[in-house]
């Protein structure tokens, strides 16, 4: 699909006039500064310290004051626990392709670029987060006839005749509070995909994110490694057993992800699961597999998203092959955005390859870690490696600063003061308007002129408009908005620049000067770092790329009982328990989940008609009961909704 340039007009408004960059536009090519520009190790530690933001579940500690435990009552139909894994942007949602893909990427980051992160100290901040997300996909992936596709409702109401009644979409306070405020009252709800209601581009998704954390864990956990190349296959099986698209589902719920997240096809996950397990395990019918699936999915090769997995399929088959078809199509691929005959992509004055107007910096990112992966894999010194090499670091550098303004949170000296993101507003500990009704709550959120109460380190907003204009503005949510997979290939695009650049010119950043709300008077106490840890404190004189510097790593692999006192005051609440340490320890044991038979091999692709494969039975469910009050609750308000706007 041929990439389109659009442009939308914005509007002046009173709060927040439109604002052009101090510097004029480029003249003549973009030459890459021969050495580091800007402190990319910084960048790399505030992306990761995003996703804490954006994390969900009993925390096992607390990273940031204005972040505590959420999602404590996000459990399936079944019993499975959904709490873990991150919010998909200033909501509390879990779409299943999105947050798959961001799983997927930031495994792949560390897959390419791990020693750069490594010689940084943030390897195993990478190899802790991926694990989070991997224990969520793992919990959803229930047995093989039901795997968690989405958590959340974010609108009831038939969309097909445009009735809506927003429910996480009109929900704007902390998401530790959601359950108490959530319009409707809806808690998170599990919907599944099934053989009689599939998903092969969720579950081939899931798969791939699986194997591609199996790689780098393994060094480090090979049992945990063996169990995420098994769901991997087993995910794979699902999605060519059972083909179909969550877009043709009937289920209200996935008609709405459809509305955000409409998925183009499907047959470029099943190939970039199938890639990822090659990747994991070298065995040859697998890479068979990946090629024939490669092959069905031609129309994905021109761009690299959430969405659509070809260019990111031309560089991963190349790096573990080094086959000529996989290095003729990536080239084909980046020429697009290169000067060549074939480019096509447009840049804004000032430099930004702009792709998609809705998230124009991240959508960059995207490309510019695709080419810093080929780039290494041919060569930073080849012809091809130095024009790769050049786009990477001319988008990158954009975004940090280049142009007089950082579209990074946190970092600069001009930057976001009022991303759309609603917890770093509306704080658990800082939420001014708690009780109040929804709707005025959410016109606070949009009008003010208020900045976050809190700084929402390392989140890539959505980027300028085409004329390198922007709004620091929450209205304007196509341009002010963070999201998890806007910040996934830009981490691995910053640590592949600390790569390029060379490891030695950067030194490990750390909390250290970081404003992290702990100074806040609702604030709790905040954890206590052992004098060896020196990611997450001033401390100094630790031995720099040992995974030990990070006393988070060492509770997770090293599970130990850790007593502390940090009780939380929680305005208008009393006293809670803070989501940091209070005597618990990481746990890694999984809900209990039916046994399933491996998938030792590739499986073809089922020729049955969908209304032909049959619903397999499942052990274990919890009571109808159980179930009865928010399934009750569901069609009730969607019933009244629909009688009273007809």
């Amino acid at each position: 699909m041929a990439v389109a340039l659009v442009s939308l007009a914005l509007a002046d408004d009173d709060t927040s006039p439109l604002r052009y960059p101090p510097k004029p536009p480029i003249a003549g090519p973009y030459v890459a500064p021969k050495e580091p520009k800007y402190n990319y190790a910084e960048v790399l530690h505030k992306s990761y310290l995003f996703y804490h933001s954006q994390k969900s579940g009993m925390l096992p500690y607390q990273r940031m004051a204005w972040r505590g435990d959420s999602c404590k009552v996000c459990v399936g139909d079944f019993g499975e626990d959904l709490s873990r894994g991150w919010y998909e942007a200033a909501n509390t949602m879990k779409w299943g392709l999105p947050f798959g893909w961001t799983v997927t990427q930031l495994a792949f980051n560390i897959v390419i670029f791990e020693d750069a992160m490594n010689s940084v100290d943030e390897l195993a901040e990478g190899l802790e987060l991926v694990k989070w997300g991997a224990d969520y996909i793992l919990n959803a992936h229930y047995n093989d006839t039901h795997i968690v596709g989405q958590l959340g409702t974010s609108a009831l109401g038939p969309i097909s005749k445009q009735i809506e009644l927003d429910v996480d979409f009109n929900y704007w306070g902390p998401p530790e509070e959601y359950e108490q405020w959530v319009p409707t009252g809806l808690p998170h709800r599990a919907y599944y995909i099934t053989p009689d209601n599939p998903s092969s581009e969720i579950a081939a998704e899931y798969g791939a994110a699986l194997a591609a954390i199996s790689i780098p864990w393994r060094k480090h956990n090979e049992t945990f490694a063996d169990e995420l190349v098994d769901h991997a296959k087993r995910l794979f099986k699902f999605a060519t057993d059972h083909p179909g698209s969550y877009v043709t589902s009937r289920d209200n719920a996935y008609q709405w992800a459809t509305f955000w997240y409409p998925s183009t096809r499907y047959d470029d996950e099943i190939a970039w699961n199938a890639a990822w397990i090659y990747a994991a395990t070298k065995e040859p019918a697998w890479l068979d597999t990946a090629k024939k699936w490669y092959l069905a999915a031609s129309d994905s090769w021109q761009e690299y998203s959430w969405d659509e997995k070809g260019g990111a399929l031309h560089t991963l088959l190349y790096a573990v092959t080094g086959e000529g078809m996989f290095y003729k199509n990536a080239m084909d691929y980046f020429n697009q955005f290169l000067p060549s005959p074939q480019q096509i992509v447009k840049f804004t004055p000032r430099g930004l390859a702009y792709i998609e107007h809705w998230g124009s910096v991240g959508y960059s990112g995207n490309v510019a870690f695709l080419m810093l992966a080929f780039a290494k894999a041919v060569g930073y010194e080849t012809k091809e490696g130095k024009d790769m090499t050049t786009f990477a670091v001319q988008q990158i550098n954009y975004a940090l600063g280049d142009y007089g303004y950082s579209w990074v949170v946190g970092f600069g000296d001009e930057y976001p003061s009022k991303p759309y993101h609603k917890s770093s507003y509306n704080s658990y500990i800082d939420y001014p308007m708690r009780g109040k009704f929804q709707d005025t709550v959410e016109e606070d959120f949009s009008e003010s002129r208020t900045s976050q109460r809190f700084i929402l380190y390392g989140a890539v907003e959505g980027g300028p408009n085409v004329d390198d204009s922007w709004h620091d503005d929450r209205s304007n949510y196509e341009y002010s908005e963070v999201t998890q997979d806007y910040n996934a290939a830009w981490t691995g695009a910053i640590a592949g620049l600390i790569d390029f650049y060379g490891a030695g010119k950067f030194e490990p950043y750390s909390d250290c000067e970081l404003d992290l709300g702990w100074s806040h008077p609702n604030a709790s106490t905040p954890p206590f770092w052992p004098d060896d840890d020196c990611y997450h404190t001033c401390n100094t004189g630790c031995p720099r790329g040992q995974m030990k510097s990070s006393y988070s790593w060492r509770l997770l692999v090293e599970p130990q009982n850790i007593n502390r006192n940090l009780e939380t005051l929680y305005p208008g609440q009393g006293n809670t328990r803070a989501a940091a340490l209070q005597g618990k320890k990481e746990e890694d044991d999984q809900i209990k989940r039916p046994a399933q038979s491996p998938a030792t091999t590739p499986q073809e692709p089922s020729n049955l008609p969908e209304n032909s494969v049959k619903k397999q039975s499942i052990t274990n469910p919890i009571s109808s009961a159980d179930r009865a009050l928010p399934v009750f609750a569901t069609s009730l308000i969607a019933f009244f909704c629909t009688w009273n706007l007809l």
